[in-house]
Protein backbone atom coordinates (compact mmCIF):
# COMPACT_ATOMS: atom_id res chain seq x y z
CA UNK A 1 0.00 0.00 0.00
CA UNK A 2 3.17 2.17 1.31
CA UNK A 3 4.68 1.72 -2.55
CA UNK A 4 1.39 2.05 -4.27
CA UNK A 5 0.97 5.62 -2.42
CA UNK A 6 4.21 6.57 -3.34
CA UNK A 7 3.94 5.93 -7.32
CA UNK A 8 0.89 7.78 -7.53
CA UNK A 9 2.16 10.61 -5.90
CA UNK A 10 5.39 10.65 -8.16
CA UNK A 11 3.28 9.78 -11.18
CA UNK A 12 1.02 12.57 -10.28
CA UNK A 13 4.02 15.27 -9.97
CA UNK A 14 5.32 14.05 -12.77
CA UNK A 15 2.13 14.71 -14.75
CA UNK A 16 2.10 18.43 -13.06
CA UNK A 17 5.79 19.02 -14.23
CA UNK A 18 4.86 18.10 -17.37
CA UNK A 19 5.46 21.42 -19.98
CA UNK A 20 2.81 23.19 -22.29
CA UNK A 21 4.48 21.76 -25.29
CA UNK A 22 4.05 18.36 -24.07
CA UNK A 23 8.09 17.84 -22.74
CA UNK A 24 9.96 17.63 -19.49
CA UNK A 25 12.93 20.12 -18.43
CA UNK A 26 14.81 20.76 -15.16
CA UNK A 27 12.00 23.44 -14.00
CA UNK A 28 8.28 23.68 -15.20
CA UNK A 29 5.92 27.18 -15.06
CA UNK A 30 7.66 30.11 -16.02
CA UNK A 31 10.71 30.14 -18.77
CA UNK A 32 9.75 26.50 -18.87
CA UNK A 33 11.83 24.69 -21.36
CA UNK A 34 11.75 20.85 -22.70
CA UNK A 35 14.88 18.74 -22.74
CA UNK A 36 15.12 15.59 -24.85
CA UNK A 37 16.86 13.17 -22.53
CA UNK A 38 15.08 14.66 -19.83
CA UNK A 39 11.99 13.87 -21.54
CA UNK A 40 13.05 10.70 -22.72
CA UNK A 41 13.68 9.35 -19.03
CA UNK A 42 9.92 10.77 -18.41
CA UNK A 43 8.34 9.05 -21.04
CA UNK A 44 10.70 5.50 -20.01
CA UNK A 45 9.68 5.45 -16.87
CA UNK A 46 5.63 6.56 -17.14
CA UNK A 47 5.83 3.44 -19.78
CA UNK A 48 7.54 0.99 -17.05
CA UNK A 49 5.00 2.34 -14.85
CA UNK A 50 2.44 1.62 -17.36
CA UNK A 51 3.26 -1.55 -18.05
CA UNK A 52 3.51 -2.97 -14.22
CA UNK A 53 0.08 -1.29 -13.31
CA UNK A 54 0.19 2.13 -12.85
CA UNK A 55 -2.23 4.76 -13.40
CA UNK A 56 -0.75 6.81 -16.18
CA UNK A 57 -3.10 9.56 -18.12
CA UNK A 58 -2.64 8.30 -21.64
CA UNK A 59 -2.90 12.19 -22.18
CA UNK A 60 0.09 12.72 -20.71
CA UNK A 61 1.88 10.07 -22.19
CA UNK A 62 0.72 10.77 -25.79
CA UNK A 63 1.89 14.53 -25.50
CA UNK A 64 5.27 13.51 -24.06
CA UNK A 65 5.28 10.81 -26.97
CA UNK A 66 4.36 13.48 -29.67
CA UNK A 67 7.46 16.07 -28.06
CA UNK A 68 10.02 13.26 -28.69
CA UNK A 69 8.57 12.37 -32.54
CA UNK A 70 8.69 15.91 -32.95
CA UNK A 71 12.65 16.15 -31.71
CA UNK A 72 13.15 13.30 -33.62
CA UNK A 73 12.22 14.53 -36.62
CA UNK A 74 14.25 17.36 -35.96
CA UNK A 75 17.46 15.59 -35.61
CA UNK A 76 16.89 13.12 -37.98
CA UNK A 77 16.74 16.75 -40.85
CA UNK A 78 19.76 17.44 -39.25
CA UNK A 79 21.91 14.45 -40.48
CA UNK A 80 19.85 14.71 -44.02
CA UNK A 81 20.89 18.17 -44.34
CA UNK A 82 24.44 17.55 -43.56
CA UNK A 83 24.62 14.97 -46.97
CA UNK A 84 23.89 17.83 -48.77
CA UNK A 85 25.72 20.43 -46.87
CA UNK A 86 22.65 22.80 -46.04
CA UNK A 87 22.23 24.15 -42.17
CA UNK A 88 21.77 23.31 -39.70
CA UNK A 89 23.05 19.95 -39.60
CA UNK A 90 25.00 17.56 -37.64
CA UNK A 91 27.48 14.61 -39.29
CA UNK A 92 25.92 11.56 -37.77
CA UNK A 93 23.08 9.90 -34.79
CA UNK A 94 23.94 10.43 -31.26
CA UNK A 95 23.51 8.68 -28.65
CA UNK A 96 20.85 10.73 -27.69
CA UNK A 97 19.23 9.87 -31.24
CA UNK A 98 19.92 6.10 -29.61
CA UNK A 99 18.12 6.54 -26.45
CA UNK A 100 14.95 8.36 -27.66
CA UNK A 101 14.21 5.69 -30.68
CA UNK A 102 14.51 3.01 -28.36
CA UNK A 103 11.78 5.13 -26.14
CA UNK A 104 9.60 5.89 -29.32
CA UNK A 105 10.01 2.32 -29.74
CA UNK A 106 8.85 1.35 -26.58
CA UNK A 107 5.73 3.47 -27.62
CA UNK A 108 5.01 1.89 -30.78
CA UNK A 109 6.03 5.05 -32.69
CA UNK A 110 8.58 3.68 -35.71
CA UNK A 111 11.26 5.52 -38.23
CA UNK A 112 13.28 3.14 -39.74
CA UNK A 113 15.58 5.66 -41.29
CA UNK A 114 16.70 6.79 -38.10
CA UNK A 115 17.01 3.44 -36.86
CA UNK A 116 19.55 2.44 -40.40
CA UNK A 117 21.32 5.69 -39.35
CA UNK A 118 22.10 4.75 -36.02
CA UNK A 119 22.93 1.16 -37.18
CA UNK A 120 25.09 3.13 -39.78
CA UNK A 121 26.83 5.55 -37.11
CA UNK A 122 26.98 3.03 -34.56
CA UNK A 123 31.06 3.04 -33.94
CA UNK A 124 30.00 6.63 -33.27
CA UNK A 125 27.85 5.17 -30.01
CA UNK A 126 29.13 4.47 -26.69
CA UNK A 127 28.75 1.65 -25.47
CA UNK A 128 25.63 2.65 -23.65
CA UNK A 129 24.45 4.15 -26.86
CA UNK A 130 24.80 0.69 -28.37
CA UNK A 131 22.76 -0.99 -25.66
CA UNK A 132 19.61 1.89 -26.37
CA UNK A 133 20.74 0.75 -30.09
CA UNK A 134 20.24 -2.66 -29.84
CA UNK A 135 17.14 -2.50 -27.67
CA UNK A 136 15.68 -0.30 -30.29
CA UNK A 137 16.86 -3.38 -32.25
CA UNK A 138 14.94 -5.85 -30.35
CA UNK A 139 11.80 -3.64 -30.19
CA UNK A 140 11.63 -2.94 -34.05
CA UNK A 141 12.29 -6.86 -34.37
CA UNK A 142 15.21 -6.29 -36.20
CA UNK A 143 17.03 -9.40 -35.11
CA UNK A 144 20.34 -9.49 -37.52
CA UNK A 145 21.08 -5.74 -36.73
CA UNK A 146 20.22 -6.26 -33.05
CA UNK A 147 22.60 -9.46 -32.83
CA UNK A 148 25.55 -7.63 -34.68
CA UNK A 149 25.35 -4.43 -32.43
CA UNK A 150 25.51 -6.96 -29.36
CA UNK A 151 28.82 -8.66 -31.16
CA UNK A 152 30.14 -4.95 -31.10
CA UNK A 153 29.59 -4.73 -27.74
CA UNK A 154 30.97 -8.27 -26.65
CA UNK A 155 33.99 -7.43 -28.07
CA UNK A 156 34.55 -5.34 -24.34
CA UNK A 157 33.25 -8.32 -22.25
CA UNK A 158 35.80 -9.76 -19.34
CA UNK A 159 35.56 -12.41 -17.94
CA UNK A 160 36.74 -13.12 -14.03
CA UNK A 161 36.89 -17.21 -14.17
CA UNK A 162 37.35 -17.39 -10.24
CA UNK A 163 34.44 -14.93 -9.57
CA UNK A 164 32.64 -16.62 -12.60
CA UNK A 165 31.49 -12.78 -13.26
CA UNK A 166 31.53 -10.48 -16.33
CA UNK A 167 32.12 -7.16 -17.37
CA UNK A 168 32.03 -4.34 -19.86
CA UNK A 169 36.02 -3.05 -19.99
CA UNK A 170 34.58 0.81 -20.72
CA UNK A 171 37.64 2.52 -20.94
CA UNK A 172 35.92 5.83 -21.60
CA UNK A 173 37.63 8.33 -19.86
CA UNK A 174 36.95 10.45 -22.58
CA UNK A 175 32.92 11.15 -22.03
CA UNK A 176 32.53 9.92 -18.33
CA UNK A 177 31.05 12.88 -17.06
CA UNK A 178 28.17 12.78 -19.99
CA UNK A 179 24.89 10.72 -19.19
CA UNK A 180 26.06 8.34 -21.56
CA UNK A 181 29.50 7.73 -20.11
CA UNK A 182 28.23 6.27 -16.92
CA UNK A 183 29.79 3.07 -16.64
CA UNK A 184 27.08 1.64 -14.53
CA UNK A 185 23.97 2.80 -16.67
CA UNK A 186 26.00 1.05 -19.51
CA UNK A 187 26.51 -2.40 -17.52
CA UNK A 188 22.65 -2.45 -16.72
CA UNK A 189 21.48 -1.36 -20.06
CA UNK A 190 23.94 -4.15 -21.70
CA UNK A 191 22.40 -6.50 -18.90
CA UNK A 192 18.88 -5.31 -20.12
CA UNK A 193 19.35 -6.53 -23.40
CA UNK A 194 20.84 -9.49 -22.47
CA UNK A 195 18.04 -9.84 -20.59
CA UNK A 196 15.71 -9.36 -23.45
CA UNK A 197 17.63 -11.64 -26.23
CA UNK A 198 19.20 -14.16 -23.93
CA UNK A 199 19.02 -14.56 -20.70
CA UNK A 200 20.54 -17.89 -19.42
CA UNK A 201 23.62 -16.77 -21.49
CA UNK A 202 27.11 -16.52 -19.61
CA UNK A 203 27.38 -13.19 -20.28
CA UNK A 204 24.15 -12.51 -18.71
CA UNK A 205 24.83 -14.84 -15.35
CA UNK A 206 28.09 -13.06 -15.36
CA UNK A 207 27.14 -9.75 -15.37
CA UNK A 208 24.12 -10.28 -12.60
Amino acid sequence: QEVAKMVRKGVGRLAEMQNGDGGWGWFSGNREYSYPHTTAVVVHGLLLAKKNGAEVSDKVLARGVKWLEGYEQKELQKILNHEKKIKPFKAHASNLDAFVRMVLEESNKENSKMLDLLFRDKLKLSTYGKSLLGMALHLAKDEERRDAVIRNIEQLLVYDKENQTAYLNLRNSGYWWNWYGSEFEAQAWYLKLLSATKPNSKQARGLV
